[in-house]
C-alpha cells in the first residue's frame, strides 16, 4: 500500500503541476516543489479540472491556516469552504456574496446511486490568485462594500464533491454556515446575495433560512428542479426520484420564506441551458408568499472559448450589479426598469486616456482582466499585449500555454481588438476599464498581472 500511495502521489504531481512561463522569471520545465493544496491538508485542488472531477477532502488544521478558508461543521459532514474577497477592509453594514454557476462544459453521470462528472471545459481551471483578482476588479467598481466570491463545495478550492453536492441540502447548509462565519469575522450586519444559474438556486434556498438578507438577485437559475431535469418526452429522470430527499428544490423551500428582502429574478427567456419555466413558477410562488419580487427579461451572453453554440445563459454581471445597487438603496422598481431597458446600473469611473496613454498602458504589458459579459463563470483573462499588435491569451493554470492570438491597435483615443471592436479606456487607480456605448457601460477591466506564485 505504501508503494501504491507513492505511485499515486507521483501521478497527481505530474498532472497537477503546470509548465512555467519563462517570461515570469521561472526556470525549469516542471515545478516539483510541494503543492500548496497538499501542504494545507487537501487531497486534491478543486481549482483544477482534475480536482473538480475527483472531489477533495481537507483537514481542519490545514483549512484554518488559510486566510480564505472557512472550516464548516454541519453535523453530518465537515468541509473547508473557500472564498475570494475584494473591496474595503473597513467595517461595512452590508456585504455582497456571489454564488457562481456550475462549471462550463460540465457533463454529469448518475451510476450506482451516485453522481459523477465525465468532463468539464479546460477553461474551468483557475487559481486562488486569479479568482481573488476577479473579486478585486469587481469591487473596484462597487466602492464601499466588500465583495465575496463564494467557492461552492467541491469547486474553486473548496473541499467536497461538486457532482454529488450540486443542488443538495448539504450544499445549502454549508453555504449558509459559511455566510454566518464571514459575518462574524468581518462584523457586517446583512447581505446582498447574488447567484447565477445553480448558484441562484442556492440563494433562493438561503432566503428560507436567513433573516439577514437585504437584497437577493437570482439569475438564470433552476428554481424548479423537476421542470429543470424533465426530459423532452416529459419523463422525469430516475435519479431525481432516487435522490428526492437529498435535493434542495427551491420550490419546496419557498413556502418557508419569511423575509423582508428585495428579490430580483432575472434571465433571458431564450435561455437554452435553464428554461424560463424553471424559474417562472418559483416567482409566482414567492409572490404568493408575500415576497417583493421584481423580474426582468435581460440579454444572456456566452463564452466564445466554449464554442459557437448560443445558449443566452450567462447573466451574472447584471445580477451582481443589481445586488450592489439594491444594497446602496436604489428602489426595486427603478432597477427593474433599468434591467428591462438595458440601461447601465454601474457608472464607470476614471480618467479617459488619450491614444498615446492607451499605448503606454497596454503595449508590451502582461495584464490580467475580466470580461464583464462573462462574469458569473469566475473567469479571469491572462493576456499579453505585444508591441507589434499581437494580443495573446494564456491559460490561468498553465501560463506558458497560449489559448488564442488576436490583434489589437489604437484608433484616435480608443482601444481596438479584432474580437470586440473599439472602445474608450478609463484609468481608475490600478485598474483600466474598457467602456463603450452611450451612456458608457463596462466591457472589460484590466490590471497588471500579479507575479506568478509558482516563480
Amino acid at each position: 500500500m505504501a508503494a501504491l500511495r507513492s505511485k499515486l502521489a507521483a501521478v497527481v504531481a505530474a498532472v497537477s503541476v503546470p509548465p512555467l512561463l519563462a517570461a515570469a522569471g521561472c526556470a525549469g520545465a516542471v515545478d516539483r516543489r510541494p503543492q500548496p493544496w497538499a501542504a494545507h491538508g487537501f487531497s486534491a485542488d478543486t481549482f483544477t479540472r482534475e480536482g473538480l472531477i475527483s472531489g477533495a477532502t481537507a483537514t481542519e488544521a490545514g483549512c484554518r491556516a488559510l486566510p480564505d478558508g472557512i472550516w464548516i461543521d454541519i453535523g453530518s459532514r465537515r468541509e473547508c469552504i473557500r472564498f475570494s474577497l475584494g473591496g474595503t477592509e473597513q467595517p461595512a453594514r452590508t456585504a455582497i456574496a456571489f454564488f457562481p454557476g456550475d462549471p462550463g462544459g460540465a457533463s454529469y453521470r448518475f451510476v450506482g446511486g451516485r453522481f459523477g462528472m465525465d468532463a468539464v471545459s479546460d477553461f474551468y481551471q483557475h487559481t486562488a490568485e486569479s479568482r481573488r483578482f476577479v473579486a478585486e476588479m469587481v469591487a473596484s467598481v462597487m466602492p464601499g462594500m466588500p465583495v465575496f466570491l463564494m467557492g461552492r463545495p467541491g469547486m474553486h478550492g473548496s473541499s467536497g464533491d461538486h457532482a454529488e453536492d450540486r443542488h443538495t441540502r448539504d450544499e445549502v447548509l454549508l453555504m449558509d454556515a459559511a455566510l454566518t462565519e464571514l459575518k462574524r469575522r468581518h462584523g457586517f450586519q446583512d447581505f446582498a446575495l447574488s447567484g447565477f444559474s445553480s448558484g441562484g438556486a442556492i440563494v433562493a434556498n438561503l432566503l428560507a433560512r436567513r433573516d439577514d438578507i437585504r437584497c437577493a438577485v437570482i439569475a438564470s437559475a433552476p428554481l424548479d428542479l423537476t421542470t429543470f431535469h424533465r426530459r423532452q418526452d416529459g419523463a422525469v429522470p430516475d435519479h431525481l426520484a432516487m435522490r428526492n430527499g437529498d435535493l434542495a428544490d427551491p420550490m419546496r423551500s419557498v413556502g418557508s420564506i419569511r423575509s423582508n428582502a428585495t428579490v430580483f429574478v432575472v434571465g433571458d427567456t431564450r435561455d437554452r441551458n435553464v428554461p424560463h419555466a424553471a424559474w417562472a413558477a418559483w416567482e409566482e410562488a414567492a409572490r404568493r408568499q408575500g415576497l417583493r419580487v421584481f423580474d426582468a427579461d435581460i440579454t444572456g451572453f456566452d463564452r466564445p472559448e466554449l464554442g459557437p453554440k448560443k445558449t443566452y445563459h450567462i447573466t451574472g454581471v447584471r445580477a451582481v450589479e443589481v445586488a450592489y445597487a439594491c444594497a446602496m438603496g436604489r428602489s426595486g422598481e427603478t432597477l427593474r426598469q433599468a434591467l428591462r431597458t438595458g440601461e447601465p446600473i454601474l457608472s464607470p469611473q476614471g480618467r479617459r486616456l488619450s491614444g498615446e496613454e492607451i499605448k503606454a498602458a497596454f503595449a508590451g504589458r502582461r495584464l490580467t482582466g475580466t470580461a464583464w459579459s462573462s462574469f458569473g463563470t469566475g473567469a479571469a483573462r491572462y493576456t499579453h499585449w505585444g508591441p507589434g499588435g499581437d494580443l495573446s491569451h494564456f491559460h490561468p493554470q498553465r501560463p506558458a500555454e497560449r489559448t488564442a492570438t488576436r490583434r489589437w491597435w489604437v484608433e484616435g483615443d480608443r482601444l481596438c481588438t479584432s474580437d470586440d471592436g473599439c472602445d474608450a479606456v478609463l484609468a481608475d487607480g490600478r485598474f483600466l476599464h474598457v467602456v463603450g456605448g452611450e451612456p458608457l457601460q463596462l466591457r472589460a477591466t484590466f490590471a497588471a498581472a500579479p507575479p506568478d506564485p509558482r516563480s
